[in-house]
């Protein structure tokens, strides 16, 4: 109970590198969004929007954990598919590539 396995630590591994990965890719995309009048509101926008959905899921988590008769492993779980939606959405973004800033 005391050792943490292989496949946690692999596991623990992806989950860091997936959820941290964003503090580099942000400076470099969100800069080709917005002109440069508004750039700097654009990218505070959209950085600080991922905050207030994030406690918006603080908010509710308590609920989640009550509607699973209080397992904080399943309710955790639950919560880490935003990243799979996230993973999902970007393909939606437009490219940037080759085109120059507004």
């Amino acid at each position: 109970m005391g050792q943490y396995g292989t496949p946690f630590l692999i596991m623990a591994f992806f989950v860091g590198a997936t959820s941290a990965s964003f503090y580099g890719w942000f400076p470099l995309y969100f800069p080709e969004l917005f002109p440069t009048r508004m750039r700097a509101t654009g990218q505070g926008l959209a950085y600080n929007f991922g905050r207030i959905f994030a406690a918006g899921g603080a908010l509710i988590q308590g609920q989640l954990v009550a509607s699973l008769g209080g397992s904080y492993a399943r309710a955790g779980a639950i919560v880490t598919l935003v990243y799979v939606v996230g993973m999902a959405a970007i393909w939606l973004a437009p490219e940037t590539k080759d085109k120059p800033l507004p």
